[in-house]
């Protein structure tokens, strides 16, 4: 026996379109599967309700991952609602957590792979997250919150439209 250390299988040891569809258990369409194995870069997957968006973006995240290209935690996923984050992180949460079990298959026992973990918000969220973060760089306090569409309406009827009717 050797005292090298034991090299953990990566991600790339044997990882292709038949593991992804094996992991997931989704037989994936010829579409699906180039927009899932599409070279790495900023990505943008536009379709219907329905169409199978969320089910594409989580194996776009495990196969990023699994192949090595990214760590789960170098993932940003963006969405228009809090549903579809919310879907969409549990789902890849779910399965970056099957493929590091299954990484961890061949290291001595009690050992673990951790992948990371993505950012997965809405884009608002998102937006007030980094405002928070690095308002102040920009002058804006960190507490400040963005207002959708009807609460700034309601501000602004607030501040100008109440007003009016004082003076």
């Amino acid at each position: 026996m050797s005292d090298l250390p034991v090299r953990p299988r990566t991600a790339v040891d044997g990882f292709g379109v038949r593991e992804l569809k094996a992991l997931l258990g989704i037989p994936f369409s010829d579409e699906q599967i180039a927009a899932i194995t599409a070279p790495l870069s900023p990505y943008v997957v536009v379709a219907g309700a329905g169409s199978g968006k969320t089910t594409v973006m989580t194996a776009r995240v495990v196969w990023l991952v699994a192949t090595g290209q990214v760590r789960a935690d170098q993932v940003l996923g963006l969405t228009f609602t809090n549903k579809a984050a919310s879907e969409l992180a549990s789902r890849v949460r779910d399965a970056v957590r099957e493929l590091a079990e299954q990484q961890a298959g061949d290291l001595p026992p009690g050992e673990e792979v951790d992948l990371g973990e993505p950012v997965i918000a809405t884009y608002h969220s998102f937006a007030g997250r980094l405002l928070s973060e690095h308002g102040l760089r920009i002058g804006v306090e960190p507490q400040a919150r963005l207002l959708g569409e009807l609460a700034a309406l309601r501000a602004w009827d607030e501040q100008f439209i109440d007003r009016k009717s004082v003076v």
